[in-house]
């Protein structure tokens, strides 16, 4: 994976076993304390994330933007901006304490938004939606049946020539495995975070990481470690699978949430593909 992108899974079930025991919980515990996952991942740009959309949506999407769909939204970054440049935004994700983090923050602001509890590899939506998203590499599926449901669910919510966008999602330097650490402080809460990655089985793919949270909180320490195993698609194999759907067609790639680079090895990558 590429530039300090985590938001993780473990999955040792079947995708037809039931969504609720597609995830580990008990090895995933940063969901849990959705302000110090927060503060570990506040180093992004969320504005400059926003124009992307915009930019990308208008050079290739065939439809108007009126509302956005993040999968795995966790503690919804780009809820407030997306909101205040007039669209309405839709987050999924299936933990608890993070749903509720956002819903009190949509309740505060009085802001058009909402919270689903849902599983970003099967769910519907009563109304579509204009475009997709999924940010810092949360796509959470480990075969091959998981990204055929996955994406015929997206493709169930997303209006015909809308976007969906996949940032850090397919893989375009497998041979990417650094182990990479920051620090992040908010309010007296200091965070220092590590990213470490490595194959539990290259030749399909499966990719465990360990994320650690070192938390000082006003005199108090903490460590959270949390675990993640994923099947990363190269970009062929994405490519591919997306062309064997009747549904999906490939639009470009780019980087660092910039419409005129292309994927480099130590960037955000992202991948954009249309709903026919």
């Amino acid at each position: 994976m590429g530039e300090r992108h985590a938001r993780a899974v473990y999955s040792g079930t079947s995708a037809c076993v039931g969504s609720f025991l597609r995830y580990d919980w008990e090895n995933m515990p940063i969901y849990d304390y959705p302000e110090y996952y927060e503060i570990a991942f506040s180093y992004r740009d969320i504005p400059a994330e926003t124009n992307f959309i915009e930019e990308v949506v208008g050079r290739y999407s065939r439809i108007p933007l009126r509302t956005v769909l993040e999968l795995a939204s966790g503690n919804s970054p780009h809820l407030e901006e997306l909101c205040r440049r007039g669209y309405e935004y839709v987050g999924i994700d299936l933990n608890d304490e993070m749903i509720d983090y956002v819903r009190d923050r949509i309740a505060r602001l009085n802001i058009p938004a909402s919270i689903v509890k849902a599983d970003m590899i099967d769910f519907s939506f009563p109304e579509p939606v204009d475009c997709a998203c999924v940010f810092l590499g949360s796509f959470y599926v480990t075969s091959d049946g998981d990204l055929e449901m996955h994406l015929a669910s997206v493709a169930g919510v997303l209006r015909s020539g809308g976007l969906y966008i996949l940032d850090a999602a397919v893989g375009y330097f497998p041979e990417d495995m650094r182990t990479q650490s920051w620090d992040e402080s908010s309010n007296g809460i200091n965070v220092h975070a590590t990213y470490a990655p490595h194959w539990i089985d290259q030749e399909h793919g499966l990719l465990k990481s360990t994320i650690t949270l070192d938390v000082e909180d006003h005199g108090k320490t903490q460590r959270i470690q949390h675990a993640e195993l994923r099947k990363i698609f190269s970009f062929k194999q994405f490519i591919q699978r997306i062309q064997a759907t009747d549904t999906w067609e490939y639009i470009g790639s780019f980087s660092d949430f910039d419409i005129e680079a292309g994927p480099w090895e130590q960037g955000r990558n992202l991948t954009v593909i249309r709903r026919r």
